[in-house]
């Protein structure tokens, strides 16, 4: 997944550090996909789908897990990819459902940004 949104990024002419802030933002999407989202169903996938434009980068991440709110007080080494998700990236949303759970987030490019 990550070489595969490398590329793709390089091709949408996003710069090395906005990338790297984009591919560890996705990252924790997919691994919270991953662990919470396909853990009652093994073998389940996940969808990630980008998309940009001279401005701005929209990413989606989805699978078709149950969502479960995270505890009041987390572990002291869990609970941080949203945050961190957050702090890379200009917006995220969690949209929980019967089907699934999606992960959009988007990005403003700025023109000191791009390669």
């Amino acid at each position: 997944m990550r070489a595969r949104l490398r590329d793709w990024l390089g091709g949408a002419l996003i710069g090395p550090q906005m990338a790297q802030a984009v591919l560890v933002a996705v990252g924790e999407a997919c691994a919270n996909a991953i662990e919470h989202g396909s853990r009652q169903v093994p073998g389940e996938r996940i969808r990630l789908r980008a998309a940009s434009s001279p401005s701005r980068l929209w990413l989606s991440v989805s699978d078709s897990g149950g969502w479960r709110a995270p505890p009041r007080e987390p572990p002291a080494h869990r609970g941080k990819g949203i945050p961190l998700m957050r702090a890379l990236m200009s917006t995220v949303t969690v949209t929980p459902s019967p089907s699934g759970t999606t992960v959009t987030m988007d990005l403003r490019i700025s023109h000191g940004h791009r390669a």
